[in-house]
C-alpha cells in the first residue's frame, strides 16, 4: 500500500524529470490512464494542503518510485490478461484429437510427419492425380512396414509436444516386450546385480527384496505379458487395419478425387475412418485410452481414482507414457473415459 505523505504542503509542483531504466516519471504512459479514474476518488478525499502528494501527482511529478509503477502495472496486465483467458471450444478440442490420431499413424491426407516442424497442416496440392494417389500408396507402405516394425521391436509414430511441435516416439512391439519381459524376470531374480537398463541397485536387503517383487510381479508378470503383449498385437492390427483404409482410398482418389469437391469429401471420410479405428483400438481393454482411464495415482488420494485421476489430469506436462504423447483435452478425457465405463471383451 501507498501511504499518503503528511510531510509535503508545498503549494508549487515539483518540476524535474528523472530516468529509471526504461521509465521515465514524466511520461504519458497507459498506467496513468489505467488508475487516473480508480484513483480519483482517493485525491478528492485528501486534504487541500495534502494534495501534492497524492499518487497521481508523484507519478506527475516523478516521485513515483519504479516498484510501485511495475508492481501496479504488473497486477493490471495480470488481471486484464486472466480475463481474457478462453477455453478452447469444442471444435478445437476435437481438432486437437484429429490432428494426434492422424500423427500416431501414417494415413492423413493433409499432415506434414516431418520431425520438428511447427503444426501439422501442409496443404499439398490435392488436385494433382499423381499426389493424391501417390500419397494413399504411400501409406499403404508405411503401414504395411509398421505391422513387421511392431511384431518385432516397435514402430515410429508422431505427436504434438506442449510448444506444438510435431516430435517422434517409439511404441513397443511385441519382440520388444518379450525381450523385456526376460530382462526384467532376470533383473528380479538377481535381485538387481544384472541391471541392463542402468538402474540403480539396491543398497540392502529391504529394498533388494522390494526389487524382486516389483521386477517379477510388476514389471514382467503385469507390464510386459498382461499389459505389454495384448497392446503389441493391438497396433499390429491397428497397422493392418490401416493399410486397408489406404488402399481403399486409391479409387474415390483417382475418379472423384479429380474434382475438388469429391476431394474434399474423400479426405474428410477417410480420415474421419481413421480416426475411429484409433478411437476403438485405443479404448478397447490393454488398449492405450483404456489404460489411461482405469489408471490409479494413490499420492493424489481421491483424485487418483479410476476415471478421476485421468480427468484431474493436465492437457500437458505428465511424464507418464499413458499421457505423455497426446494432448489430454476435457474432449479427449470425456469420450475416453466414458467408453470406458462400456463392458468390453476381446
Amino acid at each position: 500500500m501507498i501511504e499518503t505523505s503528511k510531510a509535503s504542503k508545498i503549494g508549487k509542483q515539483i518540476d524535474f524529470d528523472v530516468q529509471f531504466g526504461a521509465y521515465s516519471s514524466r511520461e504519458t504512459s497507459s498506467f496513468r490512464e489505467v488508475i487516473y479514474d480508480e484513483l480519483k476518488r482517493h485525491d478528492q478525499g485528501v486534504d487541500n494542503a495534502h494534495r501534492f502528494d497524492t499518487i497521481t501527482t508523484r507519478i506527475d511529478g516523478g516521485a513515483l518510485s519504479l516498484i510501485e509503477r511495475s508492481t501496479f502495472e504488473t497486477s493490471v496486465t495480470y488481471a486484464e490478461g486472466k480475463n481474457n483467458v478462453q477455453p478452447l471450444s469444442l471444435k478445437n478440442q476435437f481438432q486437437k484429437y484429429k490432428e494426434d490420431q492422424l500423427l500416431s499413424n501414417p494415413g492423413g491426407d493433409s499432415f506434414d510427419l516431418k520431425k520438428g516442424a511447427k503444426g501439422v497442416d501442409c496443404r499439398e496440392d490435392q488436385s494433382q492425380f499423381t499426389v493424391r494417389v501417390g500419397k494413399d500408396l504411400k501409406d499403404a507402405g508405411e503401414n504395411i512396414m509398421n505391422v513387421f516394425k511392431d511384431m518385432g521391436p516397435g514402430a515410429t509414430f508422431k505427436y504434438i509436444d506442449k510448444d506444438g511441435l510435431i516430435q517422434e516416439g517409439k511404441k513397443v512391439g511385441l519382440g520388444g516386450t518379450v525381450v523385456s519381459f526376460f530382462k526384467d524376470m532376470a533383473e528380479g531374480m538377481t535381485l538387481g546385480t544384472y541391471a541392463p537398463n542402468g538402474e540403480k541397485r539396491p543398497a540392502n536387503a529391504l529394498e533388494a527384496t522390494k526389487h524382486f517383487f516389483k521386477k517379477i510381479f510388476v514389471d514382467a508378470l503385469f507390464k510386459d505379458i498382461v499389459v505389454g503383449i495384448p497392446r503389441s498385437a493391438i497396433h499390429v492390427g491397428e497397422d493392418a487395419v490401416f493399410a486397408c483404409i489406404n488402399l481403399a482410398e486409391v479409387v474415390p482418389d483417382a475418379t472423384i478425387g479429380n474434382y475438388k469437391k469429391g476431394q474434399e469429401i474423400t479426405t474428410e471420410v477417410f480420415d474421419d475412418a481413421q480416426v475411429l479405428v484409433d478411437f476403438v483400438t485405443d479404448i478397447i481393454p490393454m488398449g492405450e485410452a483404456g489404460c489411461r482411464a482405469r489408471a490409479i495415482t494413490f499420492k493424489k488420494g481421491f483424485k487418483g481414482f479410476p476415471l478421476i485421476n485421468n480427468i484431474t489430469s493436465p492437457e500437458h506436462g505428465l511424464v507418464d507414457e499413458k499421457w505423455r504423447y497426446v494432448r489430454n483435452t476435457p474432449f479427449r478425457k470425456t469420450i475416453e473415459s466414458v467408453a470406458a465405463l462400456i463392458p468390453v471383451r476381446i
